[in-house]
Parts: structure tokens; C-alpha cells; sequence
């Protein structure tokens, strides 16, 4: 059978497929829910700080400046992790469109291990810097310093996850099967 056939795959590849389906929808629904939550979360607690400055004499919550601090990292890596999935993050395909099916497939699923392997290498030492950062405290909360690069590093864990899915469809599908942005999201 040839590489290049376009019909659906079968057997051992249908079921990478399938696999790599559930971890992007299992990765998507929880990146999901971390937004909404995160941004509730974050929209109440600014809102009700606010409303705090002109009720409390304190002028406000004293927690209310180090958490946002806290949570947006997580709001913001969620957001990245669904921009990796539905391909609304930066590309260039002018040499794509070139190189024909296979070539743009080799070039793509080389694009994909590329990203993998240095974000595997920059989350190791992420989580080597957050592992230094547990004695340094926030002074209200007491939350460590490290939260954040283990948000960063979680983060890219997910990121690494849902490339590898991008590259299995890749490598069994075809260059189609890269996820496409919504018109709003193109650049020209």
C-alpha cells in the first residue's frame, strides 16, 4: 500500500488515531475547564477587591495582589495549550506548499520532534529551577515562587502531548490532518 494514499487507515494505525483523539479531547476538556474556571475565578476576585476598596478601611484584600499573580499563569498556559491544538499558533508554509504531500509530511512530522524534544529538554529544566524555588515564599499567601514554573512546566508537558498527537495524525493522515485556525485567527 502506498504512503501517500489518502483513504482512512486501518488496523494498528486506526487505533494510534483513536488514541491520539482521546488524549487531545481529554487534554482539551481539561484546558477548557481551566479557563472557565480560572477566569471566573479571576473576574470574581478582581471584581469583589474592587468593591472591597470602597467598603473595607484596609482599602481592599491584601491577598488580592499576590493571587491573580498566582492564577494567571495557570489561565494563560491552559490558552496555550488550545492555541497548540487548534493550530492557532505562529507558521510559516511557504516551503510547505512546495514540497508536495510527502515531502510536506516528512517536513511537518520533523517540525514535530523538533518542538517535542526541545520542550521535553526546557520543561527537565524548568522543574530543576522550581525544585530550587520552594524556600522562596510570597509575603501575604506564602505561595513558593516555584508555582509558577510548575505551571510553565505543566504546561509544556501538555504542550509536548498534544504535538505528539498532531504528529501521529500527521505521519498516518497527511499533511491535511494538521489542525487549521479559524479565519480570524490567520495572519496574511
Amino acid at each position: 500500500m502506498n504512503s501517500d494514499t489518502t483513504t482512512a487507515p486501518s488496523g494498528w494505525r486506526s487505533g494510534a488515531i483513536r488514541g491520539a483523539d482521546r488524549v487531545d479531547l481529554a487534554i482539551a476538556w481539561f484546558c477548557q475547564a481551566v479557563v472557565i474556571l480560572v477566569g471566573t475565578l479571576l473576574l470574581a476576585l478582581l471584581a469583589a477587591n474592587v468593591a472591597a476598596r470602597y467598603v473595607l478601611e484596609s482599602g481592599g484584600f491584601r491577598f488580592a495582589q499576590e493571587l491573580p499573580e498566582r492564577l494567571f499563569p495557570v489561565f494563560i498556559m491552559a490558552g496555550v495549550v488550545l492555541a497548540v491544538q487548534r493550530g492557532g499558533h505562529m507558521a510559516v508554509e511557504t516551503v510547505l506548499s512546495k514540497l508536495g504531500r510527502t515531502g510536506a509530511r516528512n517536513m511537518l512530522v520533523f517540525g514535530h520532534i523538533i518542538v517535542i524534544a526541545s520542550y521535553i529538554v526546557l520543561s527537565r529544566d524548568i522543574f530543576e529551577l522550581a525544585d530550587m524555588l520552594w524556600i522562596d515564599k510570597s509575603p501575604v499567601m506564602g505561595i513558593p515562587s516555584s508555582y509558577g514554573y510548575l505551571t510553565l512546566g505543566g504546561g509544556l508537558v501538555l504542550v509536548i502531548l498534544a504535538t505528539a498527537t498532531q504528529a501521529t495524525r500527521v505521519a498516518l493522515l497527511g499533511p491535511e490532518a494538521m489542525p487549521v485556525p479559524s479565519p480570524e485567527e490567520l495572519v496574511s
